[in-house]
């Protein structure tokens, strides 16, 4: 038992030591970077140069500006929540025998309905109407 414990630790740091991450070379060709050489490239270093106080320094700045987006995002969405409230019209009560009753002008006018879909026109095409079976009828009618 022991032996095969033994066995699977070996194995784990094998496994660990051989998946070591190691930097590829960055070559620099005119304005473009690539990880492929080319003619006229230049090796660049890649790996970061800041020491372990400046890398701190910038994942406290990184966490300080999330909490900051974040509290942003809530209070945006709180006044976009308000806002949306503020706008809707307010639900119209009904008052009997005045002349609040009396439906208005605009309100006789029918609006042209627009439909769910998007339908493409020519402009200055006009649809060709159709011929009414009644009138069809009369003609038969009177040539018989």
């Amino acid at each position: 038992m022991q032996s095969l414990t033994l066995n699977a630790i070996v194995l784990i740091a094998a496994c660990a030591l051989s998946t070591g991450a190691t930097a590829q070379k960055t070559y620099k060709c005119g304005d473009a970077y690539s990880q492929l050489p080319c003619p006229g490239g230049v090796i660049l270093d890649a790996a970061d140069q800041r020491t372990s106080a400046q890398k701190m320094q910038s994942d406290l700045a990184t966490g300080r500006d999330t909490r900051i987006a974040s509290t942003m995002e809530k209070a945006r969405l709180q006044q976009e929540k308000i806002d949306l409230t503020a706008n809707t019209p307010p639900v119209k009560q009904e008052t009997t025998g005045t002349a609040a009753s009396m439906p208005t002008t605009q309100a006789k006018k029918k609006k042209k309905k627009t439909p769910d879909y998007f339908t493409a026109q020519v402009p200055g095409q006009k649809k060709k109407k159709k011929i009414p079976k009644k009138s069809a009828r009369k003609k038969d009618e009177s040539t018989s």
